[in-house]
């Protein structure tokens, strides 16, 4: 078959026909909307500006009539992502044509289940296919040892920071390798310049960030909701008599005026505990509650009866946060470390599923110091270690709900397909 003077054989038709069918059900089911969709819509104070612009310019150009646009430019770019990883694992594993599909199927599959990527107005419709991008990359670097990957991956990693801000986690798993890189070729006043490049991208995103804030919205400043997220496990595992920690009036106030909302609706860890439910899975199901509707909302409040407008009550707020936090935690350690490790495990799935992915990283970590030439012992090893990089920041900083980690779902169908196809071909070879 032939199509533009292309031959086109029928695993190219197979390939191509599965974006169709997907992308068909992804245009033919309606735009998803969430609580944090219309703060997208309206480019809220405190959302990353990268989503906010796409959607800008979608409902500038149709008006009300962006929902088709914006699900076709979605879709594609998604398409996109996993095409590029999946042609990337090929290319280095010479994967056959049913795993190759197969891959092909995991990585579309939140397009059409649970998170419908395509059709939702949420900025993981974008941070997706930057990561297996983004990653695609930092795979060729480790595996091909050339470290001119790093422009393009830190031009990535600067839009999806700036999308996303739990993105910026990838930063240190690549100064981990392009260090490695480096020594390995004995080569630092040379490549000195690549750690430099990626030591400043927070500064980098940070800045862009205050830029578009002061731009928007007047206030040269970053997303105010940093500390406010990572104060909520802190509130919930606290105690009435840690007012006693806090010396400045406003700080005693808030606290004790979180503390006792939480505790008139029963929102504390020891009266999750008391009532006989596991802390950990009570803070994820409740941690709205808690963090928006509580740390949130009253603290908001407390700074507009000070007369501030809506955005300085968000930054006071924050700046409020940053103070009380570290007192809190310090006092509560051996609690919050608990429930850290808690979350971490249920970030994973189970304590089984995250023993199964430290099993693979110490695999992988042992068979590369031995054969550090070996791509397979490579990808398991970069996979595994952007992945507990990821989780590690979610399960810190705010809980860990499918959203903010599925990006790894495909990690171990693509370990497994690679590994099998391994094993076929080297029993192929050995037969012969």
């Amino acid at each position: 078959m032939k199509v533009f003077n292309k031959s086109i054989n029928i695993y190219d038709l197979i390939y191509i026909s599965i974006y169709v069918i997907i992308g068909v059900l992804v245009i033919n089911k309606e735009i998803v909307y969430y609580p944090d969709s219309y703060t997208f819509l309206y480019m809220a104070f405190n959302h990353s500006p990268v989503y906010c612009i796409f959607l800008k310019i979608f409902t500038s150009i149709f008006d009300s009539n962006f929902a088709f646009p914006l699900k076709l430019v979605q879709y594609s770019i998604i398409a996109y992502g996993v095409s590029f990883l999946i042609k990337t694992l090929k290319n280095i594993f010479n994967i056959a044509f049913l795993g190759f599909i197969f891959l092909q199927l995991i990585c579309l599959a939140p397009c059409v289940y649970l998170h419908f990527l395509g059709n939702t107005i949420l900025s993981e419709a974008l941070t997706y296919p930057f990561f297996l991008i983004i990653f695609s990359y930092a795979l060729k670097m480790f595996i091909e040892e050339d470290l001119k990957y790093i422009y393009k991956i830190s031009l990535l990693l600067i839009v999806i920071i700036l999308t996303r801000g739990q993105f910026i986690v990838l930063i240190p798993v690549l100064l981990i390798i392009v260090a490695y890189l480096i020594f390995k070729s004995k080569s630092l006043i040379k490549n000195f310049k690549f750690l430099i490049i990626l030591i400043t991208l927070p500064f980098i995103t940070s800045l862009s960030e205050r830029i578009y804030n002061k731009i928007v919205f007047g206030h040269f400043v970053n997303n105010a909701m940093n500390y406010v997220h990572l104060i909520s496990s802190p509130f919930y595992i606290s105690n009435e008599s840690d007012i006693d920690l806090f010396t400045e009036k406003e700080e005693r106030v808030y606290f004790k005026m979180v503390h006792k909302s939480l505790k008139e609706a029963q929102l504390t860890r020891n009266q999750s505990l008391n009532n006989g439910n596991d802390d950990a899975y009570f803070y994820r199901d409740n941690f709205t509650k808690i963090c928006n509707k509580r740390i949130y909302k009253l603290g908001l409040n407390f700074y507009k009866d000070k007369g501030l407008d809506f955005n300085s009550q968000n930054i006071a707020l924050n700046r409020l946060c940053s103070k009380i936090i570290f007192p809190l935690v310090n006092k509560n350690f051996k609690s919050w470390i608990t429930l850290f490790f808690k979350n971490l495990k249920n970030s994973f799935g189970s304590f089984k599923q995250m023993l199964l992915f430290l099993m693979l990283l110490a695999y992988s970590m042992f068979y590369f110091s031995k054969f550090n030439r070996s791509a397979i012992y490579k990808f398991i090893l970069l996979g595994t270690l952007f992945m507990f990089a990821n989780n590690t920041l979610i399960a810190l900083v705010v809980h860990p709900i499918k959203r903010y980690v599925f990006y790894f779902d495909w990690l171990i169908f693509a370990i497994i397909i690679i590994l099998l196809n391994e094993f076929l071909k080297n029993k192929e070879l050995n037969e012969s």
